[in-house]
């Protein structure tokens, strides 16, 4: 005899609608995406989590927090020589958004050569000459 009772929330078998999504990590064969950074400028974003070093300070990060709450006036120069000004707006893992007045613009860390507060540059004292 089987008894015949229609499903409750309560029910063991019963579906709720949610499920565990699980993304297994595949062998580094079998992964679509090639780390090694190409022609593409793009390509240093397909670059995986595992490359990256696990004793990370958070110096950038905490260094990016404190100039975009004061509003610091920043420059950066870039690989080629270009020098942005503006305040930072909004970073990530791989972008930093600069506003000049009115404009915003987006600036891939890997082409940043160094950078500093435009505030510093005329320091009578400065190490750097």
């Amino acid at each position: 005899m089987i008894d015949h009772k229609p499903a409750t929330g309560k029910d063991d078998n019963s579906f709720n609608g949610t499920r565990k999504l699980v993304r297994p990590q595949l062998p580094a064969g079998e992964r679509r995406r090639d780390p090694l950074y190409g022609e593409d400028p793009l390509s240093h974003a397909l670059v995986l989590d595992t490359y990256t070093t696990l004793e990370s300070s958070h110096a950038e990060a905490f260094y990016f927090q404190k100039q975009i709450q004061l509003q610091t006036e920043m420059t950066f120069v870039l690989e080629d020589g270009e020098e942005l000004y503006g305040v930072i707006e909004w970073y990530d893992k791989c972008v930093v958004k600069l506003r000049v007045g009115r404009t915003r613009v987006m600036v891939y860390k890997s082409a940043v050569k160094y950078l500093y507060k435009t505030s510093d540059a005329h320091v009578k004292n400065a190490v750097m000459k």
